[in-house]
């Protein structure tokens, strides 16, 4: 196993210690009154019990606890002056964005300030000769694509989460998403940044350049870095022109180890790709068993699906036709629908995106978000599979991002074993998979980062001077320790 990260600074820790004493005595005094002095206006507080608690939990329901205080600035001079207090009172503090998060890193661990960004949500303007947006962190990704749908421009990385998901926490996480393939993740599309900085500076560069070769780039550092370094309160974005059309396909595929054969045919084939998602024949059981819409389009269930998406500027494309007919001829797939309308569309994009919540109506479930080298996807599956097989109640499902080898598998409950002895399983299922990962080169984040679920095993995709740079960097920009204390780096 790689050396696991070494131990906080005394100081940061010091920080937590400070707060908890603080929160003793805010529970008979008004936590807002450390920041009134800066902030007036009471729109910005929240702090009653029924308030609180919809921020102390996530997405998932696994990671909750509680807070004092919700500060909810509009503006980054709010912003501002509100982590000016939290550094100089050593008040640790979580930013939090549309908390969509799968890792834990959003939400208050021990007795924290909740910093939400949820109303710094304007697009602030379109610029159409640069080809960008610039919108404030808790612009939700919905929203931004209306918008961007009325200039006739896309913002090219989706998310399942479109609807609650804040543009700031995707570049906080450096999101990817279901378009990576072609256009690449949050990193890839962001021109500008503002930061504020643990004692309240302004890193404002909100550059709308393509070429901007000016020494250190900074932005660089906040993007995916969880809220540790810096809050991200604006952005300058890239955006595309809208496609004129989507053509979309599903593919049955004979056998799992196809799926490095078909990508490699498309990538080559289909210079327009924009999507390539796959799931294995159990998690589309698991959509058809959950959803009364759902159903397999095939006559006959087959081992992989491989789901096809391309976007172009032209009218539908027959090179798309000819490419499936010739993979169809060849044996390399074994059967395909072609969507004819936007709702075929979208009734075969449900049955990949509809995998999370069919798995969530099923059991529990333990999460692995990774990457391995998409030639290495089969071998490796059938290596969790054989891991599975130890444990019993205990069945793998299979799903992810073909084109860049992101696998989204999940450890899903059986029905004959009870909770307390599933969840009593997270560190026997997880050493070996993440050991797994390592054995083929892998990464044990794609793209939900780090947070509290898998700070533990960072050394397994990082080195120990990889680590100790971070934690470097980290006690330069928040000497205090204040930023999401405990995300990311281990205590």
């Amino acid at each position: 196993m790689p050396e696991a990260a070494g131990i906080v600074t005394g100081e940061a820790v010091g920080v937590n210690r400070y707060f908890g004493s603080l929160l003793k005595v805010d529970k008979m005094h008004d936590p807002r009154s450390h920041f009134e002095d800066a902030i007036a206006d009471p729109a910005v507080f929240l702090d009653t019990p029924e308030e609180l608690s919809r921020y102390g939990r996530d997405w998932t329901g696994r990671f909750q606890g509680e807070t004092p205080l919700v500060l909810r600035p509009n503006s980054t001079e709010q912003v501002q002056a509100l982590l000016a207090v939290c550094h100089r009172k050593g008040i640790a503090v979580v930013p939090q964005g549309g908390n969509t998060g799968l890792v834990g890193g959003s939400v208050p661990r021990n007795g924290e300030v909740v910093l939400s960004l949820s109303r710094l949500n304007a697009i602030e303007g379109f610029d159409e000769p640069s080809a960008s947006v610039t919108v404030q962190a808790g612009t939700v990704l919905e929203t931004l694509q209306e918008f961007l749908a009325g200039k006739g421009q896309m913002f090219p990385v989706d998310l399942g989460a479109r609807g609650s998901c804040q543009i700031g926490g995707m570049i906080a996480t450096n999101a990817g998403g279901i378009k990576v393939l072609r256009y690449g993740h949050m990193r890839e599309q962001v021109l500008g940044l503002e930061v504020v900085l643990a004692d309240g500076t302004v890193l404002s560069n909100l550059n709308r350049l393509r070429k901007n070769n000016t020494g250190l780039d900074l932005k660089q550092l906040f993007i995916g870095s969880e809220g540790i370094l810096g809050v991200i309160t604006r952005a300058v974005l890239r955006c595309q022109p809208a496609p004129a059309q989507r053509q979309t396909a599903l593919l049955g595929l004979e056998r799992v180890d196809m799926l490095p054969a078909v990508l490699m045919r498309l990538r080559a084939a289909l210079a327009e790709l924009s999507s390539l998602e796959f799931f294995l024949k159990g998690a589309l059981e698991l959509v058809c068993a959950r959803f009364d819409d759902a159903r397999d389009p095939f006559a006959q269930p087959h081992a992989a699906y491989v789901l096809v998406e391309c976007e172009s500027g032209e009218p539908a494309s027959v090179r798309f036709h000819e490419v499936l007919a010739e993979a169809l001829e060849d044996g390399a797939a074994a059967d395909a629908v072609v969507a004819q309308s936007g709702a075929q569309a979208e009734a075969l994009w449900f049955l990949r995106e509809g995998i999370t919540e069919a798995i969530s109506k099923t059991g529990l479930t333990h999460k692995f978000d990774v990457t391995v080298p998409p030639g290495a996807l089969p071998l490796f599956m059938e290596g969790i599979r054989d891991l599975a097989a130890r444990f019993e109640g205990v069945r793998p499902v299979f799903y992810g991002h073909l084109g860049d080898g992101n696998l989204h598998l999940n450890m899903v409950q059986g029905a004959s074993l009870a909770d307390a002895a599933f969840r009593a399983l997270e560190e026997e299922i997880t050493e070996p998979v993440y050991a797994l990962v390592v054995d083929f080169e892998g990464s044990i984040s794609a793209e939900h980062g780090i947070g509290v679920l898998k700070r533990k095993y960072l050394g397994y995709s990082r080195t120990p001077d990889e680590i100790a740079t971070m934690r470097a960097i980290k006690a330069l920009l928040d000497p205090r320790g204040i930023l999401n204390p405990g995300a990311v780096l281990e205590p």
